[in-house]
């Protein structure tokens, strides 16, 4: 199959340094699959963002537009398909969206920011309208889930032909990895945390509710594994009275988070905002139970008391009566357990979301072709 035969989408997201939180791991899973599974396409994923000091950001990215506009310029990409946060990512989304329209290419604007909403709606009314417009010039934009559909077609207006729901995916871990899981149904007292340090993923709850009564009195042991600021909550932990059972390596690897999981009985992510998380999707593909929050997209895959437990955001009463609850409960771990995984299987396979997305590149070179001049 030659070039002019293959659709060669261009990425525009984080990679190197940038790519360890979750977006950056969803591409590491998501582009190998999509050129693994479609031949008739050619994926390049081109960092916008770039490694070391922030100083050095805006001539990495202005290399980032000059590397689109000159292979643009000679017709060999087909899309543009942008992963856009919030703050300082949507400024440059927005820009890489200018070019690729100087080039009339088609581009998915792909919304992963768990802090998008926030960040519009703090911003003047002018600004707002303004940016609203810069989205509405994507040829498709794409959410990870109910709520954030709804809340660009509702709240902002964009209109519902031109958003396109797909999940976020994650490999199978039983096919990929070798690794098995715990047997849900022994006991256990083995926690794990997976997620950037701080109050957007509920750290500060997470070690209050560890540290309350009721829990403290339990077996247990936990890992809280993620970057930020490690040393900052090291030192609560210890001034907690928990630095015997809590443990904070930083960030890890994903083979690493990998056999975590595989090692863990439950699984905690108490965030007060989120897009869809990928740790989320990786501890129901384990067969890990979930304690987490109905906070952005999370509802699409945890069902409270049928795959995971969901206790209000900022409660830490709540998230330790969770765990006591799971923790006391081996039957009902197992069956939330059982439960995450059918609906892994059913819904958030990284081939499942590599599929809908090779079939809306297949709808945008085909419109693109048919719109042609003769």
């Amino acid at each position: 199959m030659n070039d002019q035969q293959r659709i060669r989408a261009w990425h525009f997201g984080p990679g190197g340094v940038r790519g360890r939180g979750g977006m950056g791991r969803f591409l590491a899973y998501l582009i190998p699959t999509l050129d693994r599974e479609n031949p008739d396409m050619d994926c390049t994923v081109v960092d916008t963002y770039g490694p070391g000091a922030f100083w050095r950001m805006p001539f990495w990215f202005a290399g980032a537009l000059l590397r689109l506009a000159w292979n643009a310029g000679r017709g060999r990409i087909d899309l543009v398909h942008l992963h856009m946060a919030a703050y300082g990512s949507i400024l440059r989304k927005v820009l890489v969206l200018s070019v690729a329209r100087v080039f009339h290419l088609p581009t998915i604007l792909h919304l992963h920011g768990a802090d998008f909403v926030e960040f519009i709606d703090r911003l003047p009314r002018i600004m707002r309208i303004f940016l609203i417009n810069r989205l509405k010039n994507a040829t498709y934009l794409v959410v990870i889930g109910e709520y954030w559909c709804y809340y660009l077609t509702q709240t902002l207006g964009i209109p519902a032909g031109q958003v396109v729901v797909i999940h976020n995916g994650v490999p199978d871990p039983l096919k990929e990895t070798g690794l098995a899981p715990r047997n849900a149904s022994r006991d256990g007292g083995r926690l794990l945390s997976l997620g950037e340090l701080g109050p957007r993923k509920g750290t500060p709850e997470l070690l209050a509710a560890l540290a309350m009564p009721q829990v403290r009195a339990l077996r247990w042991s936990a890992i809280v594994a993620g970057n930020g600021p490690v040393a900052e909550y090291r030192e609560e932990v210890r001034r907690l009275d928990l630095a015997d059972r809590v443990d904070l390596p930083g960030w890890i690897e994903s083979a690493q988070a990998w056999r975590l999981l595989a090692e863990s009985d439950v699984f905690l992510l108490p965030s007060r905002m989120e897009g869809l998380p990928v740790a989320i999707l990786e501890a129901m593909a384990m067969g890990v139970a979930v304690i987490t929050t109905p906070v952005g997209a999370i509802a699409d895959a945890i069902e409270d008391g049928v795959t995971g437990l969901l206790v209000p955001p900022g409660d830490a009463p709540a998230l330790a009566a969770a765990i006591v609850r799971l923790l006391g409960d081996s039957e009902l771990r197992a069956r939330l357990a059982d439960a995450a995984r059918r609906r892994f299987e059913e819904r958030f396979t990284v081939e499942r979301t590599a599929e809908r997305v090779a079939a809306l590149y297949r709808r945008i070179v085909a419109r693109r072709a048919a719109q042609a001049p003769p």
